[in-house]
């Protein structure tokens, strides 16, 4: 009442192509982790760019304060968002990558 298989295991042949599919898993990692990389960058530097503004009335400074002007930072809400949206992009790459090469195994028919 058993059948045998009579598939045979994959050869060296059959094997070498998901060594190539799985290296460019790693190559669209690496590229997609250094664009989220440019993006992280780019909203910090957003969120950080400050200029001078007009001080409020009433503005108090420390005794010894040498910095009397006050800075707004325009765009660091957008900044802050596009940083955030990177790190999740990031993240996002790295279980995609994970879930793909654990889809690349080769595994030996069940016998």
């Amino acid at each position: 009442m058993h059948e045998e298989s009579t598939e045979s295991p994959p050869s060296q042949d059959e094997a070498r192509p998901v060594g190539r599919r799985e290296d460019a898993v790693w190559w669209a990692t690496r590229v997609g982790l250094a664009l989220s990389s440019v993006g992280l960058i780019d909203g910090l530097m957003m969120a950080l760019q400050r200029k001078v503004a007009d001080c409020p009335d009433g503005k108090y400074f420390p005794e010894g304060a040498t910095d009397l002007n006050c800075y707004v930072h325009p765009q660091g809400g957008l900044g802050t968002a596009i940083a955030a949206l990177s790190v999740v992009l990031g993240i996002l790459v790295v279980f995609c990558s994970m879930a793909a090469r654990a889809s690349l195994e080769v595994r030996p028919p069940s016998l």
